[in-house]
């Protein structure tokens, strides 16, 4: 709970602006603490809870402290942690641990993480300080001795020396590396640090918003079937992301990655089994499907772009990556070795094998790969009705049944996706009525799928 109120509070600090606040549970503190307090709420680099509280002895999280060191120094900016394991999109700092990581102010984990939420303690504090003094005065840690009564972290104590020998910390005494910072000891560190840089600093005090904006909504549309895999060589297989199983005798790839992980093929073992571990290369072999697919998929990018959405495609015209490959793009810049950025991935298929009309295949049963939400499956169904009413309502298009598919919840892309994912079969190929309209409304049909796209944000990414 307390940690729920501290996030309150600064989020909240740039909305607060009043100078020199009058705050009720600063009566007991000393001078120092006063000032700093109302140097840095005037500035607006802080704030208190209210108008009359500011809650100096309650602790400040390792996001808060970083997010009052970039108000300060004007370092926010749009940049995205997408390095950062436990940064997501719906977090309050994602655009303060960006900054903080791309600006050198504070560094993550060695396991990839920003521990945001944890509360800072002092020896981190006193190397943030230290580190704006080096940036902005080119100050260095002289042969200057501390005489603490108990052991500074040996990464650590050139920032402590550069802390001491600039008055920003006490010099001897202990130093209690790892106790935690209050929000009262930390203005009093950081109003000591704005004296020293304030000639290198804006004047005006911060104001802008970037820690409470919402990052842009990212958006993967893949295509459904590429070329004839007869059609491609062998390199061309390999490189397009397809497995040879020597066993088998055939290219193809794994439906499934090891239960509880990302990126780790099952390999016919140690993953939750639904259905044949094994996919067959030639399994999506089509002749029509695969260019139908893609003008519906380059028209829903052209209407998620005009929409402001960042939107991908996952393949263009000749090409026929593996479901695997084409998950790559809910990466930054492909890296799977990054955060997932993207926030939703959309499948375009045509169906074929008799009948008409447009539905979205239901995920159905239990997704175990590393990192989804709990309500994967949901996710994804309610995104594909979305998008599927869209269509059948604003398009010839019509329903196939009542616009679902059951029975295949052992798809590659559900089971492999790290992002929630909703799958469309658009209309029957091999039936000339659903043909002729996939060929005349590609541009009606992709405009139908961003507009449901845009309604199932809109509904339930507020």
């Amino acid at each position: 709970m307390k940690k729920a109120v501290l996030i309150v509070i600064l989020i909240f600090s740039l909305c607060l602006t009043s100078a020199h606040a009058d705050f009720s549970d600063m009566e007991t503190k000393g001078d120092e603490m006063i000032n700093a307090v109302n140097l840095l709420t005037e500035k607006n680099y802080v704030s208190g809870k209210s108008a009359t509280e500011f809650y100096p002895d309650a602790e400040i999280t390792r996001a808060e402290f970083a997010a009052v060191v970039l108000r300060m120094l004007d370092y926010m900016g749009e940049n995205r942690p997408y390095f950062l394991k436990d940064v997501p999109k719906s977090t309050w700092y994602y655009y303060v641990a960006g900054s903080a990581f791309e600006t050198g102010i504070m560094s993550g984990f060695e396991d990839g993480t920003f521990r945001g939420d944890e509360i800072i303690p002092k020896v981190q504090a006193v190397a943030i300080a230290s580190r704006i003094l080096k940036d902005k005065l080119g100050i260095n840690a002289l042969d200057y001795a501390v005489e603490y009564t108990d052991i500074v972290p040996e990464w650590a104590e050139e920032y402590v020396r550069i802390a001491a020998q600039e008055n920003i910390i006490e010099r001897s005494g202990d130093f209690n590396a790892e106790s935690s910072m209050t929000r009262g000891e930390a203005a009093v560190m950081l109003a000591r640090v704005y004296n020293k840089i304030k000639d290198t600093l804006s004047q005006t005090g911060y104001t802008g918003n970037y820690e409470t904006r919402k990052p842009p909504v990212t958006i993967v549309i893949d295509p459904g079937h590429g070329v004839d895999s007869g059609r491609m060589s062998n390199e061309e297989r390999y490189n397009n992301g397809w497995v040879w199983n020597e066993s088998k005798g055939q290219w193809g790839e794994w439906r499934h990655w090891k239960s509880h992980t990302l990126w780790q093929d099952c390999g016919g073992y140690g993953c939750i089994g639904k259905g044949n571990c094994w996919y067959r290369m030639e399994n999506g072999d089509r002749e029509i499907e695969p260019e139908i697919d893609l003008k519906n998929a380059q028209s829903a990018v052209k209407y998620l772009e005009d929409m402001g959405y960042e939107a991908r495609i996952t393949r263009g015209g000749g090409d026929n990556p593996s479901m695997t490959n084409r998950l790559m793009y809910c990466y930054p810049n492909k890296d799977i070795n990054a955060v997932p950025d993207a926030d939703l991935f959309v499948c375009l298929h045509s169906n074929a094998g008799g009948g008409r009309g447009s539905a979205y295949i239901e995920l159905a049963g239990t997704y175990d790969q590393e990192g989804i939400p709990e309500n994967y499956a949901y996710t994804g169904n309610s995104l594909g009705k979305y998008i599927n009413d869209e269509i059948t309502s604003t398009t010839s298009m019509p329903r196939h049944g009542d616009g679902v598919i059951s029975g295949m919840p052992e798809l590659i892309l559900f089971c492999k996706s790290p992002v929630p994912i909703a799958y469309l079969e658009i209309g029957f190929f091999d039936n000339q009525n659903d043909l002729s309209i996939l060929n005349s409304e590609y541009d009606a049909i992709g405009k139908a799928v961003a507009a449901g796209i845009d309604k199932y944000c809109k509904d339930t990414m507020k």
